[in-house]
């Protein structure tokens, strides 16, 4: 049993909502009662009575709270002792960065932190909900995640450290050898798209920014679906459809003539590649990591 799934439940315990608990946990609603779920899967019995409001812990476990209680603090002191330890033999940040943003923003900013004296980085590539909740549970030291206008990183001023590392442009692309096939069937009233769930970061951003546009004109023919970034873009070269990925992303593409942007024709939406980091820490190398992290731009 994982520390974050006790941390969970723990949340909806002391909230008695699936939406305060998620909000706690930065999450998305979604998200976070698909891992209610996953580890009552996993235990193999439902530990929540959904029938009740507020929602409450079933009475065969609600007998068991205070050794739940105990087993969290115990594996939050564990976990601490052994990253004090780790951290005595070396220097180490580790950074949890959204999949598209691994290729993009991440590696330059490795770079700059390679010029502190000691420091060495651990990259994890996760989903956006992940990278929180990593963070949130201090698994992690930094995140690199994606961020649009509306986004509210935090509903407790003070909470984050935040540094917008770039800007970057979500433009629909499609196989450059499919270029006039894709107009031509868009003229039809039809557009072949890879999207994302409607229950992920960026499935939500390009229905509220893209595909409510496109509705008024055309009917969004899902040809494939995936949360991860990365997939789409062989997907995009493979001529699947027409797919909205990060302009970094596909320059090379473009530039080799291989993908061809649509952004004359269909819509697109931007977003910001953020740094966020807790600021309950103390530690110099974390000082010097943030210095770091705000003077990127400027190289």
């Amino acid at each position: 049993m994982r520390l974050e799934w006790l941390e969970d439940i723990l949340a909806v315990i002391e909230t008695g909502s699936f939406v305060d608990a998620a909000k706690r946990r930065f999450l998305s609603q979604p998200a976070f009662s698909r891992r209610i779920r996953m580890i009552e899967e996993h235990i193999g019995a439902e530990l929540f009575d959904r029938t009740k409001k507020p929602v409450q812990l079933k009475s065969s476990v609600a007998s068991r709270q205070p050794e739940l209680r105990e087993l969290i603090a115990k594996l939050r002191e564990f976990r601490s002792d052994l990253k004090q330890q780790d951290q005595k033999g070396q220097s180490q940040i580790i950074i949890a960065s959204q999949h598209a943003i691994t290729t993009s923003a991440a590696p330059a900013l490795i770079k700059n932190l390679a010029t502190i004296n000691g420091l060495t980085t651990l990259l994890r590539s996760e989903n956006r909900d992940e990278c929180y909740s990593l963070l949130m549970t201090k698994q992690v030291d930094l995140i690199l995640v994606h961020h649009s206008e509306k986004d509210e990183i935090s509903s407790q001023p003070g909470f984050f450290n935040q540094h917008v590392l770039a800007r970057e442009r979500f433009i629909p692309v499609c196989l450059a050898s499919e270029e006039s096939l894709i107009k031509k069937r868009f003229d039809q009233g039809l557009i072949p798209v890879i999207g994302y769930p409607s229950d992920s970061f960026l499935g939500q951003v390009l229905e509220r920014q893209v595909f409510f546009q496109l509705r008024e004109a055309v009917t969004i023919q899902r040809m494939a679906e995936t949360s991860l970034t990365l997939a789409i873009l062989p997907m995009t070269l493979a001529g699947v459809g027409v797919g909205w990925l990060p302009d970094s992303l596909v320059a090379s593409d473009i530039e080799a003539g291989r993908l061809k942007e649509l952004s004359d024709a269909l819509p697109y939406c931007e977003l910001k590649v953020m740094a966020i980091s807790l600021r309950d820490t103390n530690s110099k190398i974390s000082a010097a990591v943030w210095e770091t992290v705000e003077t990127y731009l400027s190289d």
